[in-house]
Order: C-alpha cells, then sequence, then structure tokens
C-alpha cells in the first residue's frame, strides 16, 4: 500500500489521464513503482516518513551518557539512531516489547527492561515528567534515565553494551517534499520506458531518457535542499560510556 503520493499525484505531474487496470502502465503497476520510490527515500534518508512506513528496530545497541542535572544524582541520556519515536510504553508481558518497545540497560543484576512493569519501574509521560525512572524525548528519539550512576558504567556489561532498545519510529504526516520527490522518482521510472510510450516527443523536446534523469535529478535535489539525505545528531552510543565527562541535557 502506497503512503507517500498516489497514482493520481504522479498521472498528474505527468498530464496524463489517471492510471486505471486498462492503462499501461495499469495503477497497480504504477503503485509498485511508487512503493519502490519510497524505500529508496527510507534508504537515502535513513527515515520512514508516515506512520504506515512505521520501521521497527529491534534491540538497537546503545552507549549511555552521564548528563549534569540539579539534583544529586546523575541522569542517563540515550540517543537513539533513529526519531520520532513512536512506540514507547510500558508492557505487563514480554510478548508486547516489541509493540510498546523495550529499554534493556545493564547493572548489578544484569540488563533490566525499564518497560516492563514488573520491574516496578516508573515511566514519564513527556519530556519534563523528569520524576520517574525512564522519560523520553519522542521528537528527538532521547531516553532519559534518572538515578544512573558512575556505579552502572563501572560495571563490566558484556561486549561493553550499556543497553539495548526497541522501538518504532516514523514522521506521523508525510511532509511535502518528500511527496514531490517520490513523484519525481516515480515519473523517472515511468519515463526511462521508452516502450510504454507516454512521453512525447518533438524535434524540440527532450527525449525520454533525458526527461527520466531530469526527474531524477529533481528528486534528490528536493532532499538535499532540505536536508534530508542527513539527519545530524551527535550518538551518544559513539560518544558516550566513561571517561568522556558530563554533558548538559
Amino acid at each position: 500500500m502506497v503512503s507517500y503520493c498516489t497514482h493520481g499525484d504522479v498521472s498528474a505531474f505527468l498530464q496524463l489521464a489517471d492510471f486505471s487496470g486498462s492503462t499501461t502502465p495499469t495503477a497497480t503497476q504504477v503503485e509498485s513503482f511508487i512503493e519502490l520510490a519510497e524505500g529508496r527515500i527510507e534508504a537515502l534518508t535513513n527515515h520512514a516518513w508516515s506512520t504506515a512506513n512505521a520501521i521497527s528496530v529491534t534491540d538497537e545497541r546503545v552507549r549511555i551518557q552521564r548528563v549534569q542535572s540539579n539534583v544529586v544524582s546523575t541522569r542517563g541520556r540515550i540517543q537513539l539512531s533513529h526519531y520520532p519515536i513512536l512506540a514507547f510504553s510500558q508492557h505487563a508481558s514480554p510478548s508486547l516489547s516489541q509493540t510498546n518497545g523495550n529499554v534493556k540497560i545493564w547493572g548489578s543484576g544484569g540488563y533490566t527492561d525499564y518497560l516492563d512493569s514488573d520491574n516496578s519501574k516508573t515511566l514519564g509521560s513527556n519530556v519534563a515528567d523528569v520524576s520517574n525512572d525512564v522519560w523520553a524525548d519522542i521528537e528527538r528519539g532521547i531516553i532519559y534515565l534518572n538515578s544512573y550512576s558512575l556505579h552502572n558504567m563501572l560495571n563490566s556489561s558484556p561486549a561493553g553494551v550499556d543497553g539495548y532498545v526497541s522501538y518504532k519510529y516514523a514522521t506521523a504526516t508525510t511532509p511535502k517534499d518528500i511527496k514531490l520527490a517520490t513523484i519525481y522518482f516515480t515519473a523517472a521510472t515511468i519515463a526511462m520506458n521508452d516502450d510504454l510510450n507516454l512521453m512525447q516527443e518533438g524535434d524540440d523536446a527532450m527525449n525520454n531518457q533525458t526527461k527520466s534523469e531530469k526527474f531524477e535529478d529533481m528528486a534528490m535535489k528536493i532532499l538535499k535542499d532540505n536536508r534530508r539525505l542527513e539527519r545530524d545528531m551527535t550518538m551518544a552510543r559513539a560518544i558516550g560510556g566513561f571517561g568522556t565527562g558530563m554533558v548538559t541535557p
């Protein structure tokens, strides 16, 4: 099922009659082209741009930074590779951990899942709810741990992995630039097929191959101009750990 644009969007862009079961290509075929374009954009941007295309991450290895706070105890901060987070809530059964997420942190007793209600950890409802054991900035993909002490960091975790986090991520509503890039990528796929004979050509017109290349270039330009190809965020797992010093939230 397509999410970022429709076959009607593509036909309107190409100034063609809407695709159907009797056109060449058919509406179903164009939707398969759209799905390919969506997959390509997700690979280029390392992100999903619709809740329907939400991507699950299982046991992402994370490092934990110590964070300065105005209380005596030290907090821990985890920067996830992807954001916004869609699923982040407590669960009473391990079978729900992939649906609701989990945050397994190494300590003296091994890995403890902060989202497993059996472990008596409290979950804050938003980024300002700092009196609990764990809370998250879901928009930026940051998880905070309360009272994350130096003792935790000195424990010898297996393979040096401070924790494992499972979650789902996506931008809930497809941005307009992502929609337009999807249309361009799909149009490029259609235009490059000379056998379809969809694109009018004349003495003063570009041939189908040139049009396809132009569409491709425009899609990439849209992603680049809107900085979709890079999602800059300092990764705690890359710079965290003992010896890096304290950081501000």
